[in-house]
């Protein structure tokens, strides 16, 4: 597989142009919650540890029109749940942007679709799905904590997660499943931060309940084609972790010239 990257988009994520879109102000929506800073969906309920259910009266459905991936690109075949985890220390309840969730991000363009199946491996439509990542320099958007330091991670697990302490929503969203059981993003290849290996994370909620919590990493042979290209191959003080942590992993391929990565979630009864 050959990684595509446009002469202009090599020109527009130069380091200079990262930082720059990492200090911009970029806002999607102007209602704030109770979650903190910025245009969040709001919370109906959390659980021990805070893990939240968002409020999914809003989210919007996965547009099929414009799909990149079949039914056909999932394995559909290990219909085992997943274990629910931590939401870690970045999430917040985002808003509902439609599939396009990182515009002017720089970084290698990425297209993103989990889709939502039960016990018996049947397509669940009308579940909600959320996703957030860091961007191409480990940052994550609400947030103005440092890629290259340690992520607070043990005020997160008593808490649940960290509130938003910026504006900026970029790299996460939400969507509604479609037919097929999938909600489909348009985003960037997250890039590394502080100790953990490069992944995505995902929340699932059905019948407005948060019913799975996870994440997946991104197979390294594919990795390490993305980290040699800018903004990703920008000096840091840090060494990027390649430890997989037991999470699942990505299926990604190159469809149209443009990089698709998929996954299963299977939701718990």
């Amino acid at each position: 597989m050959t990684v595509k990257y446009s002469r202009r988009k090599a020109l527009l994520t130069t380091l200079g142009a990262s930082l720059s879109a990492l200090t911009g102000t970029r806002s999607f929506a102007d209602s704030s919650s109770t979650d903190g800073v910025g245009p969040n969906r709001g919370i109906l309920d959390k659980t021990i540890r805070g893990k939240q259910t968002c409020d999914n009266s809003e989210v919007v459905v996965s547009d099929m029109a414009t799909r990149l991936a079949t039914p056909q690109d999932f394995s559909g075949d290990v219909c085992q749940g997943l274990k629910d985890s931590y939401e870690g220390p970045y999430f917040t309840c985002s808003p509902s942007v439609g599939k396009a969730i990182a515009p002017g991000e720089p970084g290698q363009p990425l297209t993103v679709a989990v889709r939502l199946i039960d016990s018996e491996c049947q397509p669940i439509e009308g579940g909600v799905v959320d996703v957030w990542a860091c961007n191409a320099l480990g940052y994550y958007s609400g947030y103005g904590n440092s890629p290259d330091e340690r992520p607070p991670m043990v005020k997160a697990i008593l808490l649940g997660h960290l509130k938003p302490d910026t504006e900026q929503r970029f790299c996460r969203g939400a969507l509604k499943t479609d037919v097929d059981g999938i909600a489909e993003f348009e985003t960037v290849y997250p890039g590394y931060y502080y100790g953990q290996p490069i992944h995505l994370h995902m929340k699932a909620h059905v019948a407005g309940k948060n019913l799975l919590t996870t994440q997946a990493n991104f197979p390294e042979d594919v990795n390490q084609r993305i980290m040699t290209q800018a903004p990703y191959s920008a000096p840091r003080p840090i060494e990027r972790s390649t430890k997989s942590q037991g999470f699942p992993i990505f299926n990604v391929l190159e469809r149209d010239g443009t990089l698709l990565a998929t996954i299963d979630l299977v939701v718990p009864a």
